[in-house]
């Protein structure tokens, strides 16, 4: 019997964002990871851009998973509204499922997950871009140096204490949490905690993954650096452009208004966003378009 995929595409509610911070994507992954779990759903790859998800389950009947689906999205949902204070839907109501079945048709659904931040202008490997979550395949802290706990910081031990706990425990993480962390680290602590986290909350089977590459993460790369995959089973928005100025967009906001927290200035009315839309459209390489949605106008 054929090995069979379902390739599912959710996107947001009017193309806004649904990450702003890496705060929005931990709590996303560790809600997923949760989900997942508790719906005993095989995840072969799960990748997160700024306005769209992919996911890849192994083996789930379509109802298997759209109930593992509504209730990851769900909870993501409410706590994104939480932190931006806002209310309503996050993510559009119904979401892309299309069936993989076969190796070849599973290795090309692969490469286009894997591959779709760097068709964004994200990054030139799959494997070098931390959110696709390739990296964690042969490494616990791909993006950081190694955690020694007997060097750490009193603070960075206490965190992840709490971190362990809370995972232990089946309960993902929340911005109020993450944030307060954050605040409590340096820099480079602080890529160190979200290394730790992801690799503690990893719900992906890469020994799976990699069966369809001999079990190679070598070879994976080299197929995924080879081809950039398809999906025409799948309807998507069909505006293709980079997601690079939304890695410029926050730089800027801090560089003219000198707010460090982003959300504070997503929190204002629409007049005083207009404003800032305005303010901005000299300053980035974002279409009016995209600074739209980053602004949630």
């Amino acid at each position: 019997m054929q090995r069979s995929v379902l390739h599912i595409y959710q996107r947001s509610v009017s193309g806004f964002l649904l990450f702003y911070t890496v705060t929005d994507f931990l709590v996303f992954f560790t809600v997923f990871c949760v989900t997942a779990r508790r719906h005993r759903v095989r995840i072969l790859g799960v990748c997160p851009m700024f306005d769209h998800v992919h996911i890849l389950v192994e083996g789930a009947a379509r109802k298997e998973a759209t109930r593992f689906v509504q209730a990851c999205f769900s909870s993501y949902a409410k706590e994104l509204n939480q932190s931006l204070g806002t209310s309503g839907a996050i993510f559009r109501r119904d979401f892309g499922c299309a069936v993989k079945t076969g190796d070849k048709a599973i290795r090309t659904a692969c490469s286009y997950l894997y591959n779709n931040p760097g068709e964004k202008n994200l990054c030139k490997r799959a494997e070098d871009y931390r959110w696709t979550f390739m990296a964690y395949a042969v490494s616990r802290n791909p993006f950081s140096e190694p955690l020694k706990l007997s060097r750490a910081t009193l603070k960075l031990r206490k965190i992840l204490k709490m971190a362990d706990y809370l995972c232990s425990r089946d309960h993902y993480l929340r911005h109020v949490w993450l944030e307060k962390w954050f605040r409590d680290l340096s820099p480079g602590e602080c890529q160190q905690l979200t290394d730790y986290i992801i690799s503690s909350y990893n719900c992906i089977d890469y020994n799976k993954l990699l069966h369809y590459y001999g079990d190679s993460y070598e070879m994976m790369c080299l197929a995924f650096a080879s081809n950039q995959g398809s999906e025409y089973d799948i309807k998507e928005d069909t505006v293709r452009e980079s997601h690079r100025p939304y890695l410029e967009i926050p730089s800027r906001i801090r560089s003219l208004y000198g707010e460090s927290d982003i959300k504070k200035l997503l929190r204002l009315d629409e007049n005083a966003k207009r404003d800032i839309f305005t303010a901005l459209i000299p300053h980035v390489h974002a279409t009016k378009r995209q600074l739209a949605k980053y602004l949630r106008l």
